[in-house]
Formats: structure tokens, C-alpha cells, sequence
């Protein structure tokens, strides 16, 4: 398909319209909704309660919650209905329906425990099981700049998860060492 035989296009669609789209047309809006907990739950609990708690996983409308310390989980079983309330103020109710609180060792920051150095994700190859996936997940766009955008930020991300996954094994064998 050329320039000249689309149609005039009114307005650039953000990314996140684009994608959600995709999401929805292949059954997996609902899923990421739910996730979006993870990203409410140190505005839903305040900073203390985040400080000393980590969501871990949704199963069933559970949210499960790793906790610091037994003090803090018989705190939170009595500020469960509170923090339900709060989680279906900003996700809707009926999306977290319960809580299911677990000790365990919080990591100070989640989202850079165990990640790759700075562009060590670049240098991943990828397998050709998820190179399948990539090319089974984008087998219905037909639109190749779509499918060419989509199949790069596959890509990237396929690479990232794989470098973090490597960088957390090597930084797990060393400290068993």
C-alpha cells in the first residue's frame, strides 16, 4: 500500500490508542486492566504501606502481596476492606475482589531489581520459539506499518524480559556463591 492509496489521515492515533485496540481485538483488555493494580497500589495504600508491601500477581480477582514484616500483615488484614475500596476507586469495582497477603523480603525498587545494564538488552538474540510468537501474534494485521512497528516493539520488549531474566539468574547464582 502506497502513500497515495490511503486515505487521508486526519489525526496521528497515540500508541496507547493503537494498542489497546489491538489488546481488545484479541481478548486481552480485561487482563491488562487488572494489572493496572500494580501500578495503583503505592496510591491506593499511601507511601508508608508501599514502602513495607509488594503486589506480586492476580489470580481470580486475588490480588496477591508480599509483606515485610508479620506486623504489618495483621495491619493490612485490618485495612483490607480500606485498600479494597481504594484499588476499585481507581480500577472499577469488582476487579480486585480480595487480598491475599504473604511474607517475604521486599525488594527496595522492583522495577530495577535484577535489571540488565543500560542497552544490554540490544545484543539478545531471540529464540525461535518467540520469534514464533511474535510472528503468530501479528499473522492477522494487515496493515504493514502497523505490522512492522508492532513487530519492532515485540521485538525490543521480547529482549528486555529476556535480558532481565538473564541478569536476574546471574545475579541469583552469585549470591548463592
Amino acid at each position: 500500500m502506497t502513500k497515495s492509496d490511503r486515505g487521508r489521515m486526519f489525526r496521528a492515533l497515540p500508541l496507547g490508542e493503537i494498542l489497546e485496540q489491538v489488546l481488545k481485538e484479541r481478548g486481552l483488555s480485561d487482563r491488562l486492566h487488572k494489572y493496572r493494580a500494580f501500578s495503583c497500589w503505592a496510591r491506593a495504600v499511601g507511601p508508608q504501606v508501599a514502602a513495607q508491601t509488594q503486589p506480586l500477581r492476580i489470580r481470580d480477582g486475588i490480588l496477591e502481596v508480599r509483606v515485610a514484616h508479620p506486623v504489618w500483615m495483621q495491619q493490612l488484614q485490618l485495612l483490607k476492606p480500606r485498600i479494597l475500596a481504594r484499588l476499585a476507586e481507581y480500577l472499577g469495582p469488582g476487579v480486585i475482589n480480595d487480598l491475599y497477603l504473604r511474607q517475604g523480603r521486599i525488594e527496595k525498587n522492583p522495577s530495577t531489581t535484577g535489571a540488565p545494564t543500560p542497552l544490554a538488552w540490544k545484543s539478545i538474540k531471540l529464540g525461535p520459539a518467540e520469534e514464533e510468537y511474535i510472528a503468530a501474534t501479528l499473522a492477522t494485521v494487515t496493515d504493514p506499518d502497523l505490522r512492522r512497528n508492532m513487530e519492532r516493539v515485540m521485538r525490543r520488549q521480547a529482549q528486555v524480559e529476556k535480558a532481565r531474566r538473564e541478569a536476574q539468574k546471574s545475579s541469583a547464582g552469585s549470591s548463592s556463591s
